[in-house]
């Protein structure tokens, strides 16, 4: 039975709602960014969006930021949104300050409440990455540090429409 159980929640984890290719962000997902705007992801209807789970305790997020803000300013003309959302375990004061220290170009969003989070049903490991076309599909999740060149070629399709 114990085996049974085990079993049952890794395969609930492993096909949790955002594993799926035909996965769409949901409209009315609204992010509080950093400056007191709200992006909500129905706005950013018909351009890519890269959502980047992280925390300021997470080494291999904040290494990371240097190349994720080049290829922000290289793209982001041509179409590309990033969000860098912060996790709920963070605290706002210190994402807050990361933001300006790392000063980062894109906006960086705050979740205290998890509400976004656990939407997308997103564990708590970071950093993760979301990518979602420019009508809302989601196409691809990865987990882990994404490398530049690796996350560039997945962008440079999706910007072609843009």
């Amino acid at each position: 039975m114990r085996y049974l159980l085990t079993s049952a929640l890794a395969l609930c984890l492993l096909v949790g709602p955002v594993h799926a290719a035909t996965d769409r962000l949901p409209d009315d997902l609204a992010f509080t960014i950093t400056d007191g705007r709200i992006l909500s992801t129905k706005a950013l209807r018909g351009q890519p969006l890269l959502i980047l789970f992280w925390a300021t305790t997470c080494a291999p997020c904040v290494a990371e930021m240097p190349d994720l803000s080049g290829l922000y300013r290289e793209l982001h003309p041509k179409g590309l949104e990033l969000i860098a959302l912060a996790m709920p375990y963070d605290p706002p004061n210190r994402v807050m300050v990361a933001h300006k220290v790392l000063k980062l170009p894109f906006p960086v969003a705050i979740d205290i409440s998890a509400g976004i989070v656990r939407r997308l049903g997103v564990p708590p490991q970071t950093p993760q990455f979301l990518l979602v076309d420019g009508s809302g599909q989601i196409v691809a999740k990865h987990e882990g540090v994404w490398p530049i060149d690796k996350l560039r070629a997945a962008l440079l399709p999706l910007l072609a429409g843009t």
